[in-house]
């Protein structure tokens, strides 16, 4: 019996009309394929415009976009306009105004959608930079927060780090010191620098050098230079387009109070105004009361967890609103007990720390207000009106770090290690993306998520290529050091391989990472590779393996990833325009979520170190 069900021959042909097409012709070999769309569209692009030609009154379609939405009169008396948050917003009959489009405190999104900007969205910019302001309100990000500080003379500044100092390393000033034992004159006559090619903290001046001699460091060879701002300097940037999160909670290594950094932060919210849109943050419960008398909306920020999954509650949940405290950010390692504790008694809690779009969907099965962390626009993902932040084309090129360019490092708000280790660094000389030597520690699966080209749009049928050079081998034997790409993954959580009891390398005590994906790989050895973890708990399986020539150091080689719903190809392209390919069948695995990976150790031998360049870091719909 044939397989449609006809006895003997069989004659049967599936046809569709449109705009439904039908693809294959039955056999095991070329299914029918029945999908929507043609000349090119996509399902939902067939949808979309069918629809659009049987709209009623309210709706219109928007040939430029692609999009269906409501259609604004443009008789006189129209009071409807289009707000900053792409909602229906009436006037009454006034014009848009900057005030109409504001943002106030009781004006943010329900749970669990407020992203908050950590440190001015740290990441992408210095803590303390102007620019990371304008990054924040060109992205409509609800909350932005920032370290303050207050100076010798009373005055509220925004400190790079919650140290509250302004450091010779950084700055033009002559003497690193206590940003209270300045005056507000010294502090905004201060130029900025964002550091060293790799280290975003100092740049040590060749002798001789004028101090002007300074580069773009951690924050790519791009950043700008600024004066250090005072606070109202940037409560006037953000003018109530986003809620400003005043952190005046020093580090323990601080050499001042509190008390004393809560003062420059109410006298600048007093002064401009800003009690419908600026929370002060701080730790103790004093400090708290004594904001709430001054009439500003305050937050708490409890003590870091010690270890993952930490279920100790850091302060009372009952004393936090007792102090008058109505937020909360609490640091992502504890547990969601603790997260529930503070949630039942009616606080506003944020998940700080990690940036992933996973961790982002843990606050919202937690019903939280939102996300607190250094990646906002990337957390946030793709929003609902079209904007996107997926079309950037390979950011190291221009020596800049992407959207979502994070690792296992990243995820605790690290920012700050000389040499790359964080997530790779950048050079002046030549493009791409430098992986130092140790990059991972020695355990498996360390990666860099790209995350300015995920959710792939597609990710049963798409495209990605790259380059890579090994800028240093290995030691002999280094059968195992490897680099390529981890690929399929359902989510952008870390598969970083933890070392488990293992209190020098996990002092945090982090689970190893998910590995329910796919590898493209290559090793110095010149094999190439496709291969997968069968399950949570399965050794890896090799699915397609080839012999190519030996790697050489500093040469490039190009790469190209091809995934379609029936198989997986591989492609090696060697400097004299040699292909060697890599298939298979397995179709396991189709998620939306990508990494680059460089690992140097496997199943628990020694590391084999070797520092790794990338660039031209691409992807496409289709071939």
């Amino acid at each position: 019996m044939a397989r449609c069900g006809c006895s003997g021959s069989c004659s049967c042909v599936v046809r569709g009309a449109a705009p439904i097409t039908v693809t294959g012709n039955g056999s095991v070999q070329q299914p029918y394929l029945i999908s929507l769309g043609q000349d090119g569209q996509t399902g939902c692009e067939a949808i979309t415009a069918c629809v659009a030609q049987n709209l009623g009154p309210g709706l219109t379609y928007d040939k430029g976009t692609g999009k269906i939405q409501a259609k604004l009169s443009r008789d006189a008396g129209q009071t409807l306009r289009f707000g900053s948050d792409g909602g229906l917003l009436d006037t009454a009959g006034g014009a848009p105004s900057p005030e109409s489009c504001g943002r106030t405190i009781d004006s943010l999104p329900a749970a669990p959608d407020v992203i908050g900007a950590y440190a001015l969205a740290g990441l992408h910019n210095p803590y303390s930079s102007p620019y990371g302001v304008d990054y924040c309100v060109a992205h409509q990000v609800d909350i932005i927060g920032m370290s303050v500080a207050t100076t010798a003379d009373d005055v509220g500044v925004v400190a790079d780090y919650d140290d509250c100092k302004i450091t010779d390393g950084r700055s033009s000033i002559y003497v690193t010191q206590d940003i209270r034992q300045l005056s507000a004159g010294t502090v905004a006559s201060t130029y900025n620098y964002a550091g060293d090619v790799n280290d975003p903290i100092s740049y040590q001046r060749p002798q001789g050098a004028p101090r002007s001699d300074r580069r773009g460091g951690w924050y790519g060879w791009l950043a700008q230079r600024y004066h250090q701002p005072l606070l109202t300097d940037m409560l006037r940037r953000i003018g109530g387009k986003s809620v400003a999160m005043l952190q005046c909670h020093p580090s323990d290594t601080a050499e001042v109070s509190e008390a004393v950094n809560i003062r420059g932060a109410i006298r600048a919210v007093l002064q401009e105004c800003a009690q419908p849109w600026a929370i002060i943050a701080v730790r103790e419960l004093e400090s708290a009361t004594t904001v709430t008398h001054a009439g500003i909306t305050t937050c708490i920020v409890p003590p870091l967890a010690t270890t993952y999954a930490s279920k100790t509650v850091p302060i009372p949940a009952a004393d936090v609103v007792a102090s008058g405290a109505t937020w909360v950010i609490l640091d992502d390692l504890y547990h969601n007990s603790v997260f529930k504790a503070y949630k039942d008694v009616g606080l506003q809690v944020l998940m700080w720390g990690n940036s992933r779009q996973g961790w982002k969907a843990r606050a919202a099965s937690l019903g939280l207000r939102g996300m607190y962390v250094l990646d906002p626009v990337y957390c946030r993902g793709p929003q609902e009106g079209g904007y996107d932040y997926r079309a950037e084309y390979d950011p190291w090129e221009h020596r800049r770090m992407g959207t979502g360019q994070l690792t296992y490092r990243t995820d605790h708000r690290d920012v700050l290690s000389t040499g790359g280790y964080v997530r790779g660094r950048t050079d002046a000389a030549e493009q791409g993306l430098i992986l130092p030597a140790n990059f991972g520690d020695g355990q498996g699966r360390p990666s860099v998520l790209v995350g300015w080209l995920c959710p792939l749009k597609d990710p049963t049928d798409y495209t990605i290529t790259w380059a890579m050079r090994w800028n240093s081998l290995p030691g002999a034997g280094a059968q195992a050091a490897k680099m390529g790409l981890l690929f399929g993954a359902e989510t952008d959580l870390d598969p970083y391989a933890w070392a488990q009891n293992n209190a020098e390398l996990n002092p945090l005590k982090y689970p190893v990472g998910p590995q329910t994906m796919y590898r493209a790989y290559q090793r110095t050895t010149g094999e190439i590779g496709l291969a997968k973890w069968p399950s949570a708990t399965d050794p890896v399986e090799y699915l397609a393996t080839k012999s190519t020539p030996a790697i050489a150091a500093n040469v490039w080689n190009d790469y190209e990833l091809r995934v379609q719903p029936d198989k997986i190809t591989f492609t090696r392209i060697t400097a004299d325009g040699t292909r060697h390919t890599v298939t298979t069948a397995d179709t396991q695995y189709r998620g939306s979520f990508f990494f680059l990976e460089k690992e140097e150790s496997f199943a628990g031998e020694p590391a084999h170190p070797f520092a790794a360049q990338v660039k031209n870091m691409s992807s496409r719909v289709g071939g």
